[in-house]
Order: structure tokens, then C-alpha cells, then sequence
């Protein structure tokens, strides 16, 4: 009867083993993972690239051909500046997207971890992004 009961002790642990093991739905993690580096790769690439332009203009059209040279370029004025195509505005945008890019990994890796109904992870996701926005409220002051 001992011997039973180890068995059965033994067998249910290996089936909680394995449900646990496939509590991981492995295609949607890897969906996340990917997705995010993807985020990540196209992203810091992207902001290379807009930068690259924008120095590139600089280069092309020198120190006078920088209309309204003056820095920091405020954001109400980026757009603005961005149609008329400045080479520092272009340049700044290019920054902003860099620094867009962790804010858009943190939305992905949130939005991920709640479909996997792994909401600590949720959790922790949010608050990263909460200290991203914060440190920019902080910056604009």
C-alpha cells in the first residue's frame, strides 16, 4: 500500500511538473520576444537613419544653410520645422525617435505579459513606463 501511495505521490508530481512546464505558451512568448526586438532593431535603425539625413544636410548645406540655427528646438516647433525640411530639426526627430524606442518596447512587453496573464510582469512593465514618462515630465521642466 506504501508503495502505491509513493507511486501515485511520484506520478501526480510528474503531471504538476509537466503542467507547469506547459503553463508557458511558448508561440505567444516568442511572438513578444520577437516582436520587441524587432521594436528594438527597427527603431534604433530608423533614428540612425533620420539622424544620418539630418547631419548629412548639415554637411550639404553648411553652418549658413541652417535656417534659425538656434537650439533646443521646442517640441510645439518640430513639425513646424520638419516641413521645411531643416536639417537640425530633422536631426532632433531623429533623437525622439531613439527615444521613443523604449517607450514603444515597454507598451509591447506590457501588452504581451497581459495576454500571457502574467500580470506581475504587467505590472513591472507599466512602472517602467511610468519612470520613462516621469523622467520626460522631470526633463521639461
Amino acid at each position: 500500500m506504501a508503495g502505491l501511495r509513493a507511486s501515485l505521490a511520484w506520478r501526480a508530481g510528474m503531471l504538476c511538473e509537466r503542467g507547469f512546464r506547459g503553463m508557458t505558451n511558448q508561440p505567444t512568448e516568442d511572438k513578444a520576444r520577437s516582436a520587441i526586438a524587432l521594436i528594438l532593431r527597427y527603431g534604433s535603425l530608423a533614428s540612425t537613419l533620420v539622424m544620418a539625413l539630418g547631419l548629412l544636410l548639415i554637411l550639404v548645406r553648411g553652418p549658413r544653410g541652417v535656417p534659425g540655427g538656434d537650439l533646443p528646438i521646442l517640441p510645439r516647433m518640430l513639425f513646424a520645422r520638419l516641413a521645411h525640411f531643416d536639417p537640425l530639426a530633422i536631426t532632433e526627430s531623429g533623437i525622439l525617435l531613439l527615444l521613443l524606442t523604449p517607450i514603444f518596447r515597454s507598451i509591447v512587453a506590457a501588452v504581451s505579459f497581459g495576454r500571457e496573464r502574467n500580470y506581475r510582469y504587467v505590472l513591472i512593465s507599466l512602472g517602467v513606463l511610468a519612470v520613462i514618462f516621469g523622467s520626460i515630465v522631470f526633463a521639461m521642466k
